[in-house]
């Protein structure tokens, strides 16, 4: 594969401030931040209830994490994932969003999980890995 290939698009507000009251360490390691202010969290809410014009061409997949939570809380699930995306991605669309978001509270979710295309809800990288393949295949992508 090609190192074009492997690229991986990364929104701009993915990094965004955390907040180290809830953090699992101290605010002295290098995972922390300063905390979320206020202004933060409803442009981050605002932005994941906007409704996109979807690519037909493209496998939507949404990583849901605690944002607001550092980063040492969330940060081997996202490897995880995008371990298992990785060699699809020419494929996938993926938007990381806030675990504590309006959009997350209507879906009931209440741990680190990836939902495809809005349907399907993966709670391990694992189950991930092993659907993704006839996921792409159903839609006719791969």
């Amino acid at each position: 594969m090609e190192k074009e290939d492997m690229k991986i698009p990364v929104r701009e507000n993915q990094n965004i401030p955390i907040n180290i009251d809830n953090a699992c360490c101290d605010s002295s390691a290098s995972c922390c931040g300063d905390s979320v202010s206020p202004e933060n969290s409803e442009t981050l809410d605002k932005e994941t209830s906007e409704i996109e014009l979807r690519d037909e061409n493209k496998l939507y997949v949404d990583v849901f994490v605690p944002l607001n939570a550092c980063e040492c809380v969330w940060s081997q699930f996202m490897n995880l994932v995008f371990t298992a995306l990785a060699p699809y991605m020419k494929h996938i669309k993926f938007e990381t969003k806030n675990l504590d978001s309006e959009e997350a509270r209507k879906l009931n979710l209440t741990g680190n999980c990836v939902i495809v295309d809005g349907k399907k809800k993966f709670i391990t990288s694992f189950a991930l890995k092993k659907e993704l393949p006839e996921l792409l295949k159903e839609k006719g992508l791969f």
